[in-house]
């Protein structure tokens, strides 16, 4: 046995053949090979939407292993691979894990999963490459020798990811051979298919026992490489936590973005981010493949959503085929109304009951000269700009019921709006009626989802995935909501009223460098008529654009650092709540001074067509200041209005007040309180149901 940890291609008789290891001798992997295989689980587990957690996968894939190696009496490299696939496969599907997916489909994905998890652990040794590429120069047959688990496609779709399949002239693999070095006789088996003297082969490899002790006991020379920083640094990656790397990461994101150099409140990327991966996952458990992206916030979410999936996809051909649709509350109520005697107007009703004459009949889409002849037919002009209580109950409205005029232009309208957006809809060439309409978007409530149901009259499934849905709708089997990130479904958690808390600012960072839908006109290339308001194309271009810019920036950072991370949906929670509490309650003076400065783009597109954003000081002052006892008992039902305190105080310059502001007091009181409630007052299955509830 020779030793070395340098160049070793001289000292190899010019006649040999050589056999080499390939684990901790050609690579090495970043993490702990036991790792490897539970990175393995998470991506089957993302990639063919899978209902089990990563451990619950990995644990199978291990008593697999020692089920068959003890049935067969072998080792579990000895096992083939494809035998290993297939009972996973059945086990998945005889206990109700995995439905819908084809055994050929499920193999693919099995193989690719492991060779995509291989490749992004591994980087090579150099050094080891470098000797081999000498050798390979002077004549000699090289072999790449492999205890390995997996197929030789896996093994040999690694070493031509790292450029080095030409130095081999074959890869041998203990799975497909059925020997191993473990107990030697992959080494006779080779010396007898290859026709070789043992004299004449020397085995190149890290491990004492199996590649250099059990090789000399078959006469074969061996040159052992040991490695010892790098298995040091290996039985390093055993310890640690889940929790706590990815809490580390977090970390990193926050400070990131709360740089003098960083935008304001790019720190809401972390939201963005978690949204963008569970939506993968429910479009992918759900096997859905069009998503339709509202506009306006669905512009960026859909290029977050198109380069996560592009980073991750297995198989190009099972890509997620992502629409950008153009429309609007406004958009879709048109397309949605029925005739005057049946249209309830129900989202004006419960958003905008205080409405004017002119306001109301801005929602049409009219154009100015029909608007004023309508006015001046029912002799509105002195009224037309105040704004009337429960306008729809009015005598105001009734009189616009009963105007023929309107009646007239009203009924032209709609029936023109439903048949140009029938012509939209069919150039996306999806089949809605078997497929459904799948909307992704910030969401809220659902506004938009309910009129495109409408618009089928009830014969299209339509369903909601929303970064968060915060207000009860009337739900049905056909129009069912997700709120990815929090939900008020089926109630309302401690982290739902704490992610819910600065929605209106999710709006302004995810807003579009076009306008808003007003109507639609096929006459346009996008069959979309929009509007762009001023202050919100100034604001995008000045402040909005170089935000979302950074954050997509940092949406990369995130994607390659939790890549090499397995976390549940439970750490996902409970870090992305701390996180919201954080910035929420230490936002500083830059990022408070941003978020009123965008606030000025805000724009009500429907309903009373207002503009920019104003802080319910009034609010604030009854449920924060006043509900002192509100706030000690269930501080997080609060936490939104406890936010629009600094900005308050900011806007008014009440600045010594602002620096006085107890935000760690408030912070740690916060998670003082939930944890008390957690370990004191909520019983342990009411904890696990409603603590933090993450819903698919």
């Amino acid at each position: 046995m020779k030793k070395t940890s340098g160049a070793f291609a001289n000292s190899i008789d010019h006649e040999s053949v050589i056999f080499c290891d390939m684990f901790d001798t050609l690579v090495h992997r970043t993490v702990h090979p036991n790792y490897v295989m539970r990175l393995w689980a998470k991506t089957m587990i993302r990639e063919l939407g899978i209902g089990i957690d990563i451990d619950g996968l990995y644990f199978i894939r291990k008593e697999v292993e020692l089920f068959l190696s003890e049935k067969y009496k072998v080792l579990h490299v000895e096992i083939p691979y494809e035998i290993i696939i297939k009972e996973i496969y059945n086990r998945l599907v005889c206990s109700n894990i995995l439905d819908g997916v084809s055994f050929s489909k499920f193999s693919n994905y099995f193989e690719k999963a492991d060779i995509d998890v291989e490749i992004k652990v591994q980087f090579l040794n150099n050094n080891t490459i470098a000797q081999l590429a000498a050798l390979k120069k002077n004549g000699h047959k090289i072999y790449c020798v492999s205890d390995f688990y997996t197929s030789k496609n896996v093994l040999v779709s690694i070493l031509k990811h790292h450029n080095i399949l030409n130095l081999f002239d074959d890869v041998f693999v203990s799975s497909e051979c059925k020997k191993s070095k473990h107990n030697g006789n992959l080494y006779t088996y080779l010396l007898d298919i290859l026709d070789l003297e043992p004299t004449k082969v020397t085995m190149i490899g890290d491990n004492f026992k199996h590649d250099i002790a059990n090789a000399e006991k078959r006469n074969i020379k061996t040159l052992y490489i040991p490695n010892k920083d790098v298995s040091k640094t290996k039985l390093k990656y055993s310890y640690g936590s889940d929790s706590y790397d990815y809490k580390h990461i977090i970390n990193g994101v926050y400070k990131r973005c709360n740089t003098k150099q960083a935008p304001g409140n790019s720190d809401y990327i972390l939201f963005y981010y978690n949204y963008t991966e569970r939506l993968y996952f429910k479009l992918k458990q759900e096997g859905i493949k069009n998503i339709f992206f509202l506009s306006r916030e669905g512009l960026y979410l859909k290029r977050l959503f198109d380069f996560y999936q592009n980073y991750f996809a297995l198989e190009k051909e099972d890509l997620i085929n992502s629409h950008y649709l153009k429309t609007s509350r406004q958009a879709s109520m048109l397309v949605s109304l029925k005739s005057i005697d049946k249209e309830e107007f129900s989202f004006l009703r419960n958003k905008y009951p205080k409405l004017s004459p002119k306001g109301f009949l801005n929602n049409f889409d009219f154009e100015d000269q029909v608007t004023n002849e309508i006015i001046t037919s029912l002799h509105l002009e002195d009224v037309q700009f105040n704004s009337i209580p429960d306008f729809l109950d009015s005598d105001v409205f009734k009189s616009l019921k009963e105007s023929e005029l309107f009646v007239k232009h009203y009924d032209k309208k709609r029936l023109e709006q439903n048949t140009y957006f029938d012509t939209y809809l069919k150039s996306f060439n999806v089949n809605f009626v078997e497929d459904g309409l799948h909307l992704a978007d910030i969401g809220w409530g659902g506004t938009m989802q309910e009129k495109l149901y409408d618009y089928f009259n009830g014969s299209v499934k339509v369903f909601g995935y929303y970064l968060g849905v915060r207000e009860v709708y009337t739900i049905t089997e056909n129009t069912k909501r997700f709120g990815l990130n929090y939900s008020v479904y089926p109630f309302a958690s401690y982290s739902d009223h704490i992610l819910r808390g600065n929605i209106e600012l999710n709006e302004q960072l995810l807003s579009a460098p076009h306008g808003s839908t007003v109507s639609y006109d096929l006459s346009l290339p996008t069959f979309s008529k929009e509007f762009h308001q001023e202050d919100e194309k100034r604001i995008y271009d000045d402040y909005i654009s170089k935000i979302q810019d950074f954050m997509f920036e940092e949406f990369q950072i995130i994607i390659k650092q939790l890549d090499e991370i397995c976390y549940s949906n439970e750490i996902v929670q409970d870090q992305m709540t701390n996180y919201a509490l954080r910035i929420g309650i230490f936002a500083s003076k830059k990022n408070i001074s941003e978020m009123i400065k965008i606030s000025e783009g805000f724009y009500s597109n429907v309903g009373d067509f207002s503009k920019g954003l104003t802080i319910d000081t009034d609010r604030s002052k009854k449920d924060i200041l006043v509900s002192v006892k509100a706030f000690i008992l269930t501080p997080e039902k609060l936490f939104r209005y406890l936010l629009r305190l600094k900005p308050y105080l900011f806007t008014k310059q009440k600045f010594i007040l602002l620096a006085l502001f107890p935000s760690y007091i408030i912070y740690w009181y916060m998670k003082f309180n939930i944890w008390v409630r957690k370990t004191f007052l909520i019983k342990r299955f009411y904890l696990k149901y409603t603590y933090f509830n993450f819903r698919h």
